[in-house]
């Protein structure tokens, strides 16, 4: 590899616009060479505000000879398609999230990369937050005990508009308004970040889920409103309960629950209790723990993703990660579907 990673964007909506490609150029080891949209003016604009030459055909993406890697950054269903052809075409993959719409469809992208010789990656950044960080450190040193409960709450209010055009407006579509698709609503387009999170922090694996969801608020396939309920292997309890439609804004507050003390996920900071001692934190009340004011996730993840290409090594958030992501959203819609109890892994 060159001392800088070439990438070119594949997809320059949204998500590519505001975070990933400011990333890359921001990157200590890797650089944007082109990109492209289906969509002219969109790669256009694209092209125009990174300084890159922009594109409306993939093939120019993946037979240009300076590209090493792609950023797939198109609707979900597009993913496992792109990430195919990128793949024989010889170039690594980092993949926006989720991996896919269904666990078949990632299935073909881990083969397709793994028989082509080259990395997959799904940019699951919050992996990379300082909160993250923190917290995964406090668990490792014992802060909260031995762990008893996950708790994901997001409460937001997508506008109208968020169905067709995201939150910029960039892009007209429709695409996050069909089941088949965008491969789900609010817990495949959000909670999959905090639930693949509490993961990588806890090391936890869920071995059964229970839901329900519906779409209550909006002219859509996807839900708007679900509530799910997961078992981990540890006996631990998780439960979710997000919407998409919930009327005055957005509200968080995912937690880990021990037997020995709590943490709590808000905006800037942590909040920790712990009955431990020597750990750098007042046992016996509340601590509070702040975070950066500037994070940069994304950037780690493209820097982090360079090194495992120039080493030779699987990146940190290989595509099977990304594939056990998004089996707890499955397992959830699998069963809120039979309003039956499903087992994890799924058969």
């Amino acid at each position: 590899m060159t001392e800088k990673l070439k990438i070119g964007m594949i997809g320059c909506g949204e998500i590519a616009f505001k975070s990933t490609a400011k990333a890359i150029q921001a990157s200590r080891n890797a650089e944007m060479v082109i990109g492209m949209d289906t969509i002219a003016e969109v790669a256009s604009s694209f092209g125009e505000t990174y300084d890159v030459p922009h594109t409306t055909e993939v093939d120019d993406v993946l037979s240009h000879p300076d590209v090493e890697a792609v950023v797939i950054s198109a609707p979900h269903f597009l993913h496992e398609p792109l990430t195919v052809q990128a793949a024989r075409a010889g170039k690594h993959v980092m993949c926006e999230k989720p991996i896919a719409c269904t666990l078949e469809q990632a299935d073909r992208m881990i083969a397709a990369c793994r028989d082509a010789g080259v990395l997959l990656s799904i940019n699951l950044m919050t992996r990379y937050s300082a909160q993250t960080e923190k917290a995964k450190e406090l668990v490792d040193a014992g802060a909260v005990g031995r762990i008893i409960g996950l708790q994901f709450h997001v409460m937001a209010d997508k506008p109208e508009s968020y169905w067709t055009g995201g939150y910029t407006g960039r892009v007209k579509t429709d695409w996050r308004m069909s089941r088949e698709k965008s491969g789900g609503g609010v817990l495949v387009m959000n909670l999959i970040h905090d639930m693949d999170r509490f993961r990588y922090i806890t090391g936890l694996e869920a071995v059964r889920a229970f839901a329900e969801f519906d779409t209550f608020c909006t002219d859509t396939e996807v839900e708007d409103y679900v509530s799910a309920t997961y078992r981990y292997d540890n006996g631990a309890i998780g439960s979710v309960t997000a919407a998409s439609c919930a009327r005055g804004g957005v509200a968080h507050g995912n937690r880990i629950t021990g037997t020995d003390g709590q943490i709590l996920f808000e905006r800037r900071e942590l909040k920790v209790f712990t009955r431990k001692e020597n750990i750098g934190l007042k046992p016996g009340e509340w601590n509070t723990v702040p975070m950066p004011e500037e994070d940069y996730p994304v950037q780690r993840y493209v820097e982090r993703f360079a090194d495992a290409v120039s080493s030779n090594q699987q990146p940190d958030i290989p595509g099977e990660e990304g594939r056990k992501a998004l089996e707890l959203v499955v397992a959830a819609y699998r069963s809120g579907e039979n309003h039956s109890m499903v087992e994890i892994p799924l058969s």
